[in-house]
């Protein structure tokens, strides 16, 4: 495998350099005016901008992919090959699924096999009810700070900016102390909502509400329509995208957290463990024995987030952008 890499890093190394030599030969020959006088020099003295583009995007693919190919190759292979040919991407012995049969067959110390089935669960259950609840708390304070009038309004929403430059190490120890005194630890409940007071989500859909021309709510006003009722039939329906594109984010963070839940739900209580939390627990002994298995229960784990991706990828890229545009 590491002959794979080199070979991988060596062919990146040699397209930069190329991509050097190409804008150093168009500089030249731009000078000289003579690039446009074959059909390839014309097409680079139009496009060298997008061809740079294009080979850097390329590249930063490759980089991002490779680990993907590498975990989904390692998932599907055999104990046996992690411990006598270690670093194959191709065993000699083919591929197998025993290690995602494992990983919902491993036993404890007791001979009971780990609730990968109860991980699921609560991972999809923290990660659908913060995602749910925190678009209803972002949107309404968006909507409040943008389409209703009150004192303090802007110095308000200053200081919840300000909160966003706050690490969220040094906010932790409050965190866990309202926990305790909300009776609520140990549960599935101190995972969801600490997460609803974030500010970059509300902040972004802020941004697209801007966009909202104010004679539109101003007319719902004057037909009698209340402020609940113009958030839910006329803001809410124009801010699909945005809503889209900040609930795959926040899903995204909530499913694959591990540092919160390992503070708040502990080592005693499997049941109530996230996936993350497991597919941590059974991969940290990092041997060959588990290898394929934690590699197969951190692409089990990503299948949600994939599958939630390819579903609004379309609406992402528009989403974001809407959201930078003020009206």
């Amino acid at each position: 495998m590491s002959g794979i890499f080199l070979a991988i890093v060596i062919v990146m190394g040699v397209t930069l350099v190329g991509l050097l030599v190409v804008d150093v030969v168009v500089t030249i020959k731009r000078r000289d005016n003579t690039l446009t006088l074959t059909r390839l020099g014309r097409y680079f003295n139009d496009h060298l901008l997008r061809f740079n583009a294009f080979v850097l995007l390329l590249l930063f693919c490759v980089v991002w992919v490779v680990p993907l190919v590498v975990g989904v190759l390692g998932s599907f292979t055999s104990k046996w090959a992690f411990e006598y040919q270690p670093g194959h991407l191709f065993p000699s012995d083919g591929f197998t699924f025993n290690n995602y049969i494992d990983l919902f067959n491993q036993t404890r110390v007791d001979g009971t096999t780990y609730p990968v089935g109860n991980w699921l669960l609560n991972s999809f259950i923290v990660a659908t009810a913060s995602t749910f609840l925190y678009l209803l708390v972002a949107g309404a304070a968006a909507y409040a700070f943008v389409f209703l009038n009150f004192r303090f309004r802007d110095a308000i929403f200053g200081v919840m900016l300000f909160t966003m430059v706050i690490p969220g190490i040094a906010t932790l120890t409050p965190q866990l102390a309202n926990i305790a005194n909300l009776g609520i630890a140990r549960t599935l409940w101190a995972l969801i909502l600490p997460g609803l007071g974030g500010v970059g989500g509300m902040y972004l859909i802020r941004q697209f509400y801007l966009g909202i021309p104010k004679d539109l709510i101003e007319s719902a006003r004057i037909d009698g329509s209340s402020d609940f009722r113009i958030f839910r039939r006329v803001v809410l329906p124009l801010g699909k995208s945005v809503f889209l594109v900040q609930g795959l984010f926040c899903f995204m963070g909530s499913w694959n957290d591990l540092m919160w839940p390992q503070i708040i739900l502990g080592a005693n209580d499997m049941d109530k463990w996230t996936l993350q939390m497991g597919v941590a627990y059974i991969s940290g002994s990092r041997s060959a024995n588990t290898m394929g298995m934690s590699l197969a229960g951190a692409m089990f784990s990503a299948i949600p987030i994939m599958i939630l991706f390819v579903i609004t990828q379309n609406k992402i890229i528009d989403g974001v952008a809407a959201s930078g545009v003020k009206g």
